[in-house]
């Protein structure tokens, strides 16, 4: 519960927990909330899917998020971006970390911070379009083509 790379802000916010095809969802409170992750809170003790959606209407979120740890009616959670969702299988190449650290060059470190860079504004856009569409961000899909 410690182990966070942002502070959270606290919060009483009204919020839902969607998961199993967005057949089921469970009204929650966020108590604390960053760019990387909340605290939720149930009326009684809930067990939840190792990964939902959660959706903030008044913030205007829907974000998928992945359960860090559960403690009955509370529960911590870390978003995940498509970015993280997608990345290993989409540059695997790129993305893996070099060998040894002769193997690696600038060259190689610009192009692996290149892909993470298109990952992260192809992760907005879907989160933006999702919002806009009323539909869940990882029912979007977005292709990019380069042409050279």
């Amino acid at each position: 519960m410690t182990n966070r790379h942002q502070p959270r802000t606290r919060t009483l916010l009204e919020a839902r927990v969607v998961f199993n095809d967005r057949f089921s969802l469970i009204e929650c409170t966020v108590r604390d909330l960053s760019d990387s992750g909340a605290q939720i809170a149930f009326a009684h003790p809930v067990t939840l899917p190792s990964q939902l959606e959660l959706e903030i209407p008044k913030k205007g979120i829907s974000t998928r998020a992945r359960v860090a740890w559960s403690n009955g009616k509370t529960h911590g959670l870390t978003f995940i971006s498509a970015a993280d969702e997608k990345a290993s299988s989409t540059f695997p190449a790129l993305l893996a970390e070099p060998e040894s650290p002769e193997m690696s060059s600038p060259q190689d470190a610009s192009i692996t911070s290149s892909a993470l860079n298109i990952q992260n504004v192809l992760a907005e856009a879907r989160n933006h379009i999702a919002q806009i569409a009323g539909v869940p961000a990882d029912k979007i899909r977005l292709k990019l083509e380069i042409d050279q």
